[in-house]
């Protein structure tokens, strides 16, 4: 089961999403600037949506460098035995268990800041952090406390290899020396059999670490960057502030080029797809029913329409809503992007609307490589309002409202289910 989400959505002036510059970011596509917006952005705001919290509540995950901190503060309520001064000897030596990431490496970064880990320091970070891993972890909060509780039965009944963990000097033999590794290397794999227990946010966006603590896990989930569907420019706000009590006229501050913000605005079209029968599958979440996936995805529709991105939205207040939304449902996995509807760059002006525009390119792209490639059970639901109301010729089914098109969505998800189950 195939799940593929195509938007369109207009974002007011704002910088949503700035590059190490401080300007809007872009991309060259067709021969032109475009606006764009990364992946890992947009899949941090549908993971951190209150859709997804209304929906998941605490089981959802949680990133973060702190799973030392968090193992000892789990050590620390008393009933596990583990003494208060052993703690810092503890988050080291987890810490430590995280290596450098490589660049280069040919696994796929699945994690949605997984691109930024390639910079993090050897073990604990620099400046005496012991209780931080050096690189993001994706986990359940529970994940913490169950290393916890390993490590504590660890101490108990094997001490030598316990202080063998913690990295204390001992004048034991080799060959002592080794068994503490085959029985701290156990411990390593009980700790990452526990980890395979995951989240629906892990399972839609994958994890990748460098440390046989944590599993890796494969997203379920593909999310595009946004780009514009037009040329953008990029433009500058030069701004002075008054002083509320000055007597005299004139500004008190002045802005200048390092006080500069940059902004642009776009018509960005927005490609996910999900692919259910992997959620479901016993490397993700194989409790899943039918039903439960097809919730998973009418809440991941819902929070990817919805859920926009925060950066300066204090000083430009850009939100907007997707005036246009398909999504496609098939039995086949044929993931098909329709960026290319844009790769000639539509155009506005008087009288052309950008946003109906792109929607006619959208529908007629549709309509002539929809016909030569999508698979022959594709159903198609679309939400198109306002300007965005261009014909599409493809057959779909045409709904009114956001709710509207999610019980579509997750009614084709089910009733295909059960026709293949019954297959």
């Amino acid at each position: 089961m195939f799940v593929q989400i195509h938007m369109l959505q207009s974002m007011p002036p704002g910088n949503l999403n700035r590059d190490e510059t401080g300007h809007p970011k872009k991309c060259l596509f067709g021969g032109v600037t475009r606006g764009r917006i990364s992946s890992q952005c947009l899949k941090r705001r549908i993971r951190l949506s209150p859709q997804f919290k209304e929906a998941f509540g605490d089981d959802l995950a949680a990133k973060t460098q702190d799973l030392p901190f968090m193992v000892a503060d789990a050590l620390r309520d008393g009933t596990l035995g583990v003494p208060e001064d052993e703690l810092d000897e503890l988050m080291a030596s987890i810490a430590a268990r995280f290596r450098k990431p490589q660049r280069g490496a040919d696994s796929e970064d699945t994690e949605e800041d997984a691109d930024g880990q390639a910079d993090a320091k050897e073990g604990p970070k620099a400046g005496g952090d012991i209780g931080k891993t050096g690189q993001l972890v994706f986990f359940p909060p529970p994940f913490a406390r169950r290393i916890a509780e390993l490590i504590a039965d660890f101490r108990r009944n094997n001490a030598p290899a316990y202080s063998h963990f913690l990295n204390r000097k001992t004048k034991a033999q080799k060959k002592e020396k080794e068994g503490w590794e085959a029985e701290i290397k156990q411990l390593v794999k009980t700790a990452a059999e526990a980890s395979k227990l995951l989240t629906v946010d892990i399972g839609l966006f994958g994890r990748m670490t460098t440390s046989d603590l944590v599993v890796n896990v494969d997203a379920c989930c593909q999310v595009a960057h946004a780009i514009g569907t037009h040329e953008t420019l990029i433009e500058s706000d030069y701004f002075t502030a008054m002083d509320d009590r000055a007597d005299t006229a004139g500004a008190a501050f002045m802005g200048t080029g390092v006080t500069e913000t940059f902004f642009n605005a776009n018509v960005y079209y927005k490609y996910l797809n999900v692919d259910v029968g992997s959620l479901r599958d016993d490397k993700h979440l194989p409790s899943l029913s039918v039903q439960d996936a097809a919730r998973v995805a009418g809440v991941l529709v819902k929070a990817a329409a919805l859920g926009n991105p925060t950066g300066k939205q204090n000083s430009f207040a850009a939100h907007g809503v997707p005036e246009y939304i398909l999504v496609e449902v098939s039995e086949a996995k044929r993931p098909i992007s329709y960026a290319n509807a844009f790769l000639q760059p539509v155009e506005g002006g008087i009288g052309r609307n950008l946003m109906n525009e792109s929607a006619k390119a959208m529908n007629a792209y549709i309509d002539a490589v929809a016909a030569a490639f999508a698979p022959a059970d594709t159903r198609r639901v679309l939400l198109a309002v306002g300007p965005a109301k261009a014909t599409l010729q493809s057959p779909h089914t045409p709904v009114a409202t956001l709710d509207e098109l999610v019980n579509a969505v997750e009614a084709l998800i089910v009733g295909l289910g059960k026709a293949g189950a019954s297959a």
